[in-house]
């Protein structure tokens, strides 16, 4: 019984943290690179029809390349999910692993790196994000897509309220402290990029390379 509960908060964590990161990162490419969102594929389809259609043909471009990124990094995150082998802990640290390098490359290059790639990848990082960490307490959760989330929550809070549904009242808590996870993971990068645009890369690195650690060193096994 402690066992299974340690499983369920250690992915409640790596959620937790995905889903931080992901406000984190939305902040820095919606300041730093014309409005784009690396999670939110909704928002990146509004302003890329609405560039698209009033002329602006140029910065409708990086919401088509952050949207096949994001494409891209969510079938490969299924494709870890189902054909590699070994323990749910080897596939974190290899997804941990992975965007920790990618981050560190932007972060030494981001002067240099085309900004249409930049956003590719990051959407890429995403994609693979939602794929691989979907668990926050007893509650399935989209770490970098709020609209589902909110739904959610609000279904819940129906049948707490309503049907006095135990269940849904520990889903409603869940979805709602994660909802508030990501909106202060936006505000920290928000004030992060305005003190600093270009730190703001290097602290989605050593986050990430710290929470790698975390599942390298912790003896808690996943599901």
């Amino acid at each position: 019984m402690l066992q299974t509960k340690q499983k369920i908060n250690s992915l409640t964590v790596l959620t937790l943290f995905a889903t931080f990161l992901m406000g984190f990162i939305d902040a820095y490419t919606f300041i730093e690179k014309d409005g784009v969102f690396v999670s939110a594929q909704t928002g990146n389809m509004v302003a890329f029809s609405s560039k698209l259609f009033t002329g602006h043909f140029a910065q409708a471009a990086g919401h088509i390349a952050v949207f096949v990124g994001f494409a891209i990094g969510a079938f490969c995150g299924e494709w870890l999910v189902e054909k590699v082998s070994g323990a749910v802990r080897r596939k974190y640290q290899m997804k941990l692993l992975l965007q920790s390098a990618v981050l560190l490359v932007f972060a030494i290059f981001q002067q240099q790196l085309n900004d249409s790639f930049m956003v590719f990848l990051l959407g890429g990082l995403a994609g693979f994000e939602l794929t691989l960490f979907r668990k926050v307490g007893v509650a399935t959760f989209n770490d970098g897509i709020m609209t589902g989330n909110t739904k959610n929550l609000m279904s819940n809070l129906y049948r707490w309220l309503f049907e006095k549904d135990k269940a849904a009242r520990k889903e409603f808590s869940d979805i709602g402290f994660a909802i508030l996870v990501f909106i202060f993971g936006v505000g920290f990068g928000s004030l992060i990029v305005l003190l600093n645009a270009s730190f703001a890369l290097w602290c989605a690195f050593i986050l990430t390379l710290l929470f790698f650690g975390w599942v390298t060193v912790t003896n808690v096994e996943m599901d």
